[in-house]
């Protein structure tokens, strides 16, 4: 199963109820998910699933929907 990392990530600002967060809420919340490393369980070679399971992922882990985010690869032994 890949493995990645989450470097950088950005929240849907549209998502209904993400304007009553504080920005050290917001800030706590990418602080969070940033570095954080997930198994993903999909072909990494199809890119655009792939990258729709990162985003399902980090939105099931922080109840919130995902507008930008970064990963690399991670080799585990």
């Amino acid at each position: 199963m890949p493995t990645i990392q989450v470097f950088d990530v950005t929240f849907d600002s549209t998502d209904d109820g993400f304007e009553q967060l504080s920005f050290e809420e917001i800030a706590t919340l990418e602080e969070e998910i940033e570095g954080q490393i997930f198994e993903i369980d999909c072909d990494p070679n199809d890119t655009e699933e792939f990258e729709y399971q990162i985003c399902e992922e980090i939105s099931s882990e922080t109840g919130w929907l995902v507008s930008h985010f970064n990963y690399r690869h991670i080799l585990r032994d």
